[in-house]
């Protein structure tokens, strides 16, 4: 009995030790929605993946996002929310994070043709990735950086938004058309 004892605590410790080395995942899947809450009428879908990794050198957040059926793509990026949770109805706060394009600022075209697949991936490994409210603070680390983006998927207060545009101004309305919703026409909460 006591040998079965044994086995079973060493069983339950190795197990309990494998999944605490398990990394946190978090996910968002994208619907039509634009970043003030407006339904957006949509074929497009999306899927974004995060694994929070520990590392001997810091934290970082691999992610993978993919999409389909998704028309004149702008922009995509993570917004974070004062507070949370945030409702598919309610504005998702300023920017945080861009997918597209890679460098934060407005770009000057579009992918016009239809994305399919893999939209982005990578990881958010240093706290200079991340702009806007989550912009590194000395004085706030665990609010900023990596550290507050996790935190902010935690209070579920980070959104994914992918904006479209056919890059004609003068037809743009809100709530936007499927291929030209600058104001955005995907949109996930992650949790």
């Amino acid at each position: 009995m006591r040998k079965t004892l044994t086995a079973l605590a060493l069983t339950l410790g190795l197990v309990t030790a494998a999944h605490a080395q398990d990394p946190l995942h978090f996910r968002a899947q994208l619907v039509g929605g634009d970043l003030a809450g407006n339904a957006i009428a949509t074929r497009a879908t999306g899927q974004a993946d995060f694994d929070v990794i520990e590392h001997e050198t810091g934290t970082a957040i691999r992610f993978r996002m993919n999409v389909a059926g998704l028309s004149n793509l702008f922009m995509a990026h993570i917004h974070i929310a004062g507070s949370g949770p945030v409702a598919n109805n309610q504005p998702v706060g300023p920017i945080a994070f861009w997918f597209v394009p890679t460098v934060p600022g407005t770009p000057n075209s579009n992918v016009a043709d239809m994305s399919e697949g893999s939209l982005s991936a990578g990881f958010i490994m240093t706290n200079a990735q991340l702009v806007g409210p989550l912009a590194f603070d000395p004085g706030n680390p665990g609010s900023t950086g990596v550290a507050g983006l996790i935190k902010a998927i935690t209070e579920r207060r980070a959104t994914i938004v992918v904006h479209t545009s056919d890059l004609d101004g003068t037809n743009n309305q809100t709530p936007g058309l499927t291929g030209d919703s600058p104001a955005g026409e995907l949109r996930g909460l992650i949790q």
